[in-house]
């Protein structure tokens, strides 16, 4: 009797510790690394939308709106950690690193006081995906091969990207063991991006007859800014671990598709003309059709990640009608002068870094008309 009063017990004991290990984070002290960037601040706005108390930790050079209740620390994270190092949190989000001298430094600073750490990493580490195949969190990851040491200081994003993402994964996995969560996203789209999701709402949106580069069953995949920040921040309250493709949506879709509902929201009377890509960069300056062609272009491969491990974790995804109406809405909202022009295409820099090729809207056009024009001349 006394043997099985101590087994229940311990049965008891056990129980209440893992209830209490699973039961979720409530309002949390969060510190946000790269909270004043592009993405960033989606992040901070849906930490505090679920009630917990975020700081910010930037250079001070943007200035992004931000509920009043952050609290804001400036430093540098190529050598700048005062204002943080004598800090505790409950779990960090770093959002801009690609650097893994910057996830040792971080540690180092702070890394043995904090439960869980987040990082926000890329599909982009995978080496060489295939064409027809579908890209798991175990598909081989790439091996940084360049000639400069990886953990000295990074100041640009060049071809070594991917592979210096990864060197960051495994830093973050030694650095912060059973902590660290890593989440890969691919193309990350919604309001304040000014890449293909843009492209294709606000083209729909100036209507006409809407040259289409590609095959319409080409593989789109990208996410919500917000479905990925609002996951994360609901993973960080379950204290999640490991490594997770944060791709969208959460059904299949194809290129054809994103522009059927594209056109049907913003101009049903509108064509749609399907050019090849190869037809269509054979006729000089690819950098005009970047953007156009930027889901098979270049990328297609990446476009074929599996998310069922996200899925089965919590990632949920709003309808692209909506993504695509939200992201109008916001450029709509833009200046004049913002909204005259678009991103046509990249240009690859000697340093290894890209820069964004431009044009405005009324040229863009006229290009697009001389292209409908003579592919229909050799059609026929």
């Amino acid at each position: 009797m006394s043997d099985r009063r101590t087994f229940l017990k311990g049965v008891t004991a056990a129980g209440l510790a893992v209830s209490e290990v699973l039961r979720p984070w409530a309002n949390l002290r969060l510190l946000v690394l790269g909270g004043t960037g592009a993405i960033g601040p989606y992040f901070v706005r849906a930490a505090v939308a679920r009630g917990h108390r975020v700081t910010v930790f930037s250079r001070g050079k943007t200035a992004a709106e931000l509920p009043t209740e952050v609290e804001r620390l400036i430093g540098d994270r190529n050598g700048d950690l005062e204002s943080i190092r004598r800090r505790d949190w409950d779990a960090i989000i770093d959002v801009a690193t690609f650097g893994p001298g910057w996830v040792r430094s971080l540690a180092e600073a702070l890394g043995g006081r904090v439960p869980h750490y987040t990082f926000i990493s890329t599909v982009s580490v995978y080496d060489n995906p295939t064409p027809n195949s579908v890209t798991t969190e175990e598909s081989p990851v790439l091996s940084y091969q360049g000639a400069a040491d990886p953990y000295a200081v990074v100041t640009h994003v060049g071809d070594d990207y991917g592979a210096l993402k990864g060197l960051c994964e495994r830093e973050a996995e030694k650095q912060f063991p059973n902590r660290a969560l890593i989440l890969r996203p691919g193309y990350i789209g919604g309001p304040g991006d000014s890449r293909a999701l843009t492209y294709w709402a606000v083209r729909a949106d100036k209507g006409g007859e809407i040259l289409a580069g590609s095959s319409p069953a080409t593989p789109v995949q990208y996410i919500d800014v917000r479905d990925l920040a609002e996951w994360a921040v609901r993973m960080i309250e379950r204290r999640g671990v490991g490594t997770y493709n944060a791709v969208g949506p959460a059904a299949p879709t194809n290129l054809a598709h994103l522009l059927a509902l594209a056109v049907k929201t913003f101009s049903p009377s509108s064509r749609v003309t399907w050019v090849p890509s190869s037809w269509l960069l054979a006729q000089g300056r690819g950098e005009w059709w970047g953007t156009l062609l930027f889901f098979s272009h270049g990328v297609g491969n990446i476009m074929r990640m599996s998310n069922q491990r996200a899925l089965a974790s919590g990632l949920t995804t709003r309808p692209i009608e909506t993504t695509l109406r939200d992201i109008l809405d916001w450029y709509r909202s833009q200046t004049a002068e913002q909204t005259a022009s678009l991103i046509t295409g990249f240009r690859h820099q000697a340093d290894g870094s890209w820069t964004s090729a431009k044009s405005t809207w009324t040229d863009y056009l006229t290009k697009e008309e001389q292209m409908l024009a003579k592919w229909h001349r050799q059609a026929r």
